[in-house]
């Protein structure tokens, strides 16, 4: 069925592959105009300019990734092993490989269980986020006509305001609720602390909060599910995945942006078989042989919408990298290390991101942050590897 599907999905993007090429490079060569005519060196030096984001930034982020694959290599030759297959293929990589946990929890529950995560934050933070989250700020539960997702929102004489549609026998849920609050008390601390000139807080950090509660939350259910060793397994799993698919995915996104650029800029035709080609060379290096590389695969280029936002995905790999730094930190610093982090979600955008994060006890112009991660990835993969038994049980 996941091969079957698989195909199916990508058949679509074959019938329209010239065209959806074609889109793609003319937005590049959008991108290569505006750079020129505003004087920039190239097109990344504009599109890291806003934020005052140095090359060495990116380059540390996919250099420090490509240089330390193989905790993600171990991670998906177990998962060969646990699914028995002769070979692992994309569409084998998002099943889960732990059995169905049995999961309910009400909302009201959930939110005590947030704050029992985020204690480490003190009194102030949890007390305001569950007299919010149990007060209005929260669009609970799926409706005739409510849309899907979820986000968090308001203006700056507003509280924040959550759209969700919680599920009580759905771990995401608790997840997805754990990371909307984070985003919200970001707001809610720089509203608070900031004028409104600079309340509103950049796409580099804003992910810092939201993320820095899930690894918060995952740590608090591993030490409560401790005697149960299937959800231990099966947290593990999902931990590591949205690590695989945060940071190692979302750095190889960001290194095809680079080079298709690169290509417009230096007046090298950016044609479907170019994108194709390098896409190809990015799955080889980035997966190696430890995962089957269909040639469908090679069209999964044309399909991420982030790409016509130019050098934007590198910050979802340098986000969930400074909130593991940083959520270890607290946990294992204390009262300093949560005082620093409770002032950065004060500052709103009062400073440039890389200094916020600094501040924060994050240096993210080194590849310090990255190696954390990849490290913390690392220990995970080796507990889950150390349950096989319950796996296979």
């Amino acid at each position: 069925i996941r091969k079957r599907a698989f195909f199916q999905y990508y058949r679509s993007y074959d019938n329209h592959k010239n065209s959806i090429a074609a889109a793609l490079n003319y937005s590049n060569k959008r991108d290569c105009f505006y750079s020129r005519v505003r004087k920039f060196e190239n097109c990344r030096r504009q599109g890291l300019f806003a934020d005052r984001i140095p090359d060495d930034v990116y380059d540390n982020l996919i250099t420090t990734v490509k240089s330390r694959l193989s905790p993600l290599f171990l991670y998906l030759d177990f998962r060969k092993r646990i699914l028995g297959l002769d070979e692992l293929h994309f569409y084998d990589t998002y099943v889960p490989i732990v059995k169905h946990v049995p999961f309910s929890m009400p909302y009201e529950e959930a939110v005590d269980t947030c704050a029992a995560a985020l204690a480490v934050l003190g009194e102030e933070y949890t007390s305001t986020m569950k007299k919010g989250l149990t007060g209005g700020w929260v669009d609970r539960y799926e409706s005739r006509g409510k849309r899907s997702g979820a986000y968090s929102s308001g203006c700056y004489d507003s509280p924040p305001y959550i759209l969700i549609n919680y599920r009580d026998d759905n771990i995401n849920s608790l997840y997805t609720l754990i990371h909307e609050a984070g985003h919200s008390m970001h707001s809610w601390y720089s509203n608070r602390s900031q004028p409104y000139v600079y309340h509103d807080y950049t796409i580099f950090v804003a992910e810092v909060a939201s993320t820095f509660n899930e690894t918060l939350l995952s740590a608090h259910l591993l030490r409560r599910y401790e005697n149960d060793r299937n959800m231990m397994a099966y947290i593990l799993n999902r931990e590591i995945d949205n690590i695989r698919a945060t940071l190692f995915r979302q750095c190889m996104f960001a290194e095809f942006e680079l080079l298709t650029h690169r290509a417009v800029e230096e007046h090298r035709p950016l044609t479907l078989e170019a994108m194709r080609e390098m896409y190809r060379g990015l799955l080889a290096a980035y997966f190696g042989g430890h995962l089957a590389i269909d040639e469908e695969l090679t069209l999964e280029c044309l399909r991420i919408p982030h790409f016509y936002s130019p050098f934007y995905v590198y910050k979802y790999a340098t986000g969930i990298s400074a909130a593991i730094a940083l959520a270890l930190a607290v946990e294992g610093e204390g009262a300093v290390a949560r005082d620093a982090y409770l002032a950065f979600l004060s500052l709103g955008g009062s400073m440039f991101p890389l200094d916020e994060l600094l501040a924060a006890g994050v240096d993210m112009s080194t590849p310090a942050p990255i190696e954390g991660a990849i490290s913390h990835f690392s220990g995970l993969v080796d507990r889950l590897i150390g349950l096989e038994d319950v796996l296979r049980g």
